[in-house]
């Protein structure tokens, strides 16, 4: 038997544990969000600049030069998702979106997903995710250029892989108007603070204890921020998976 934190905000409920732990124990939900490690590296490269190896500085609004921030050390973008992991995810939604597909070999599908992040440098131009919804491929644009962002400016990030709430929002959109969210690799819960901003019920899963800390207040933010009164105080509690 394991044990896996549980903590419920509103009609959020974060999970912390491992993907197949938690996922065959959760309700189906009307939208599946992943954005699971593409198993491409990108944690090895975490605040270095790529062609020099030494530290990426960035400009802040008063001209001056900030370092960027330190994640510290982890393996986060070791593996990609094992093929057990996909097919849960994609079985936990009635519909699945799944960022990084194109790394993870996907099968088929007409409606990819391509945010265009207006990128400098050699990053990468756009990230695709993979969906089983109906239609054609969609382009978001949408900047997310180390300190210049389209959105959430003021808003210091807390992941490497940070991906924007607007782009949540979006994805959502693009399943209709599904009535529940679900985000396994939750990370810092973009997709969950979309959800509570959007009043739909929401679970994450994530694994990594600072991540899990991280995503549950930025989901009590985005829950305060969408009341008129002070939240009732969130529950944490042990669970016991079978």
């Amino acid at each position: 038997m394991s044990y896996v934190q549980k903590v419920v905000i509103g009609d959020a409920t974060l999970y912390q544990g491992e993907v197949l732990q938690v996922l065959p124990f959760l309700p189906v939900v009307d939208l599946v969000i992943a954005d699971p490690p593409y198993g491409i590296g990108e944690s090895k490269k975490r605040n270095t600049n790529r062609a020099h190896n030494v530290p990426v500085c960035a400009k802040n609004r008063k001209g001056t030069f900030v370092p960027s921030t330190d994640y510290g050390d982890f393996d986060w973008d070791k593996n990609p998702p094992t093929a057990e992991e996909v097919a849960a995810t994609i079985a936990a939604g009635k519909n699945c979106i799944i960022w990084g597909g194109n790394h993870i070999g996907m099968p088929p599908a007409s409606k990819w997903l391509c945010w265009d992040k207006l990128n400098s440098g050699d990053f990468a131009d756009c990230e695709l995710a993979w969906s089983n919804l109906p239609g054609a491929v969609r382009i978001f644009r949408h900047m997310w250029n180390g300190m210049l962002r389209d959105s959430e400016r003021d808003t210091p990030r807390v992941h490497p892989t940070q991906k924007p709430i607007a782009l949540m929002a979006w994805c959502i959109e693009q399943a209709g108007k599904p009535q529940s969210v679900g985000e396994p690799w939750m990370g810092s819960a973009p997709a969950g603070c979309a959800a509570v901003a959007l009043g739909l019920p929401y679970w994450g899963i994530e694994r990594d204890p600072g991540n899990f800390a991280k995503a549950v207040k930025r989901i009590e933010q985005a829950h305060a921020q969408g009341q008129l009164f002070a939240p009732e105080r969130p529950k944490q509690e042990q669970e016991a998976l079978l």
